[in-house]
């Protein structure tokens, strides 16, 4: 088959690649918290949901509700994962996540180099975060709604190339978040073993 050549067209009067960029960067550091609803689609296509706070710097939590409970928390050095049905936990640092991309508090896009790309379509600007130290293996592509930058939600696609789909809903800027969402705690710490 052959080769497919992706061509990109800027439309007229529309941003220059630095200009979304830094536009993307001052809408994520203006945002110190954001709470809200999301809809997850994972490799495989089965799609979850559930509730998520940010706070930054570094710290998230997504609730997942459906289809199983599953905690995934970040206190700005490590993310956990939970899972209570599976009594499963395990816990990785923040910088070896894509997460830790987005999560920053002064962001720099155009200075970290991060900025692998920049496409516009559909009234939304597609910003894709790659980690330069390599500590974070794949990338981010952020969806930003091109009127104000509201952040809409990700694809996330790991070393492999398999995509995770975020998207965000109910959207609630600066809101007061309870330091409480963010601690992370290993069940096992309780006093039973982890099987």
């Amino acid at each position: 088959a052959p080769a497919v050549e992706i061509v990109k067209v800027q439309a007229p009067g529309t941003l220059d690649r630095n200009a979304i960029i830094d536009r993307v960067a001052k809408a994520m550091s203006d945002t110190k918290t954001v709470q809200g609803s999301f809809t997850q689609v994972d490799p495989s296509g089965s799609p979850s949901n559930g509730a998520f706070y940010i706070s930054r710097p570094g710290k998230v939590r997504f609730e997942y509700t459906k289809p199983e409970p599953i905690f995934i928390v970040s206190d700005g050095t490590t993310v956990s994962i939970e899972e209570p049905k599976r009594k499963s936990y395990d816990a990785v640092p923040l910088t070896s996540t894509p997460l830790h991309l987005f999560l920053r508090s002064n962001i720099d896009l155009r200075k970290d180099g991060s900025v692998a790309d920049v496409q516009t379509s559909g009234g939304n600007y597609f910003v894709t975060l790659v980690d330069k130290t390599g500590e974070a293996e794949g990338k981010m592509i952020l969806q930003f709604r091109q009127t104000d930058f509201e952040l809409l939600g990700w694809r996330q696609i790991d070393g492999t190339g398999a995509e995770t789909r975020v998207q965000l809903n109910n959207i609630q800027k600066n809101v007061s978040l309870k330091p409480s969402l963010f601690v992370v705690k290993d069940p096992s710490d309780a006093g039973d073993d982890r099987r």
